[in-house]
Order: structure tokens, then sequence, then C-alpha cells
């Protein structure tokens, strides 16, 4: 381990720059093209889970979950938007299933976003911090409240990529950053995976759906200002 790697408590894979450079160019070029692809289709965002629903419906429920699973697991490298698959997820798979495996696949994705992040641009960070006191006071502590950090940002629905891509620069523990994510995606997961079965529902059960989803959306919140409470009691007097 190197002395960057004592001094924040983790071990980060020390590659030649030149592989880490030719890889975020391949991944700026996939991203690119992958951007291309979609902005020529002409096909807006809002259709793109009915459009997913088509496509894995000609396979069965095995061979269409893990299609489900695995490109949710490698979609940070084109940006797809999660909340976009999590609302398929409950159109091709029903609520139940739905929740499964987006539950798989939504915590892979976020490892892996926080993985590839830290392996290219955590020697920056490093790098900075002996320039930077202020950097470094916020990185310590982000080590020492990485799992409530993680927790509250995620009940209080911050953009998915950013949380993923962001942690992975600091020195959080990868531990502390998976618990916190696995825990903390779920109110919003299952509503997401709820409003997408809503579509999907009979007449008799979609107002239930919906109430369901929008319960777990307010409870996320709810969740993230007792949190926040516990953690900083002066909140409770403003």
């Amino acid at each position: 381990m190197s002395a960057a790697g004592d001094k924040h408590g983790f071990s980060s894979p020390h590659a030649p720059g030149w592989l880490k450079l030719v890889c975020a160019v391949i991944w700026f070029l996939l991203f690119v093209s992958a951007l291309t692809l979609w902005w020529r289709s002409g096909i807006p965002l809002r259709q793109l889970p009915q459009l997913i629903e088509s496509w894995l419906q000609q396979f069965g429920v095995i061979k269409a979950a893990l299609i489900y699973i695995l490109f949710y697991t490698v979609r940070p490298l084109i940006f797809f938007p999660a909340s976009l698959l999590t609302i398929a997820s409950g159109l091709v798979f029903g609520p139940l299933l739905g929740i499964l495996f987006t539950i798989i696949g939504e915590n892979a994705s976020a490892n892996v976003a926080f993985s590839l992040a830290r392996w290219l641009g955590r020697d920056l960070i490093v790098a900075g911090e002996e320039e930077n006191a202020l950097v470094a006071k916020w990185d310590r502590r982000l080590r020492e409240n990485g799992l409530v950090t993680v927790l509250v940002m995620r009940l209080i629905y911050l953009p998915f990529d950013l949380v993923n891509f962001s942690c992975g620069l600091t020195a959080m523990r990868h531990r502390d950053y998976a618990i916190g994510t696995f825990i903390g995606i779920l109110p919003a997961l299952i509503a997401f995976v709820l409003f997408g079965g809503v579509v999907a529902a009979d007449n008799r059960d979609r107002a239930l759906t919906l109430g369901l989803a929008v319960f777990f959306f307010l409870l996320g919140l709810g969740i993230a200002h007792l949190v926040r409470k516990r953690e900083h009691p002066e909140l409770g007097d403003e």
C-alpha cells in the first residue's frame, strides 16, 4: 500500500497512467457513440420503458431477467438513466419480481460506477489533498461518516450516478458505500418499480399500486429527515 493509501485507509490499484487514460478515452467514445445512436433514433426518453418492455417480452422470464440485470450493471458506462430501467422492470416483471431484479441490478450498477471512479480518478483527488487542506478535511470526514452520508444522499433522491461516481473519488470505505446504497435505494427503487407496475396492473389494483408507490417515495424522504435529525440534533430546533 502506498503512503496515500495508508493515509486514507484504503488500497487503490495503481495501474499505469497511460492505461487509465486509454480506458477513459474508450469509455468516452462508448458514451458518445451511445448518445449519437439515441439522438439519431429520435426516440423520446419517456418512451424507452415501453420499448424495453416490448424488447424483453420476447424472452422468457429468466432470460429477460438476466439481460435486464446485465444491462443495469453496465448502464453507468453510457449513463443510461437508472430511473427508466427501474420503471421498465415494473412493466416487464410486475411489482414483486421487478423489485427483486432491480435490487440486484441497481446495486451491481452502483458498485461498478463507484469502483470505476475510484480506479480512474482517486489518485487525482489524493494529489489535490496535498495542496488543499479543505479537500483533505472533507475527504477524512466522508471516510469517517461514509455510511450515513450515502444513506442520506440516497434517501433524498440525489441523482443516482452523481452519487455513484462522486463517492468513488473520495476516501469513503467501499463497504460503507455498499451498505448505505443497499439500504438507501430501497424506498425509491420500490416506488419507481410500482410506478411502472401501475400501467401493467389490473384496473382494480391500479389505485393500490399507485398509492403504495407514493407511500414509499415519501417514506424515503421521511427516513432521511429522521437520520439527519439523529446525526444533527440541532436541526430539530429549527
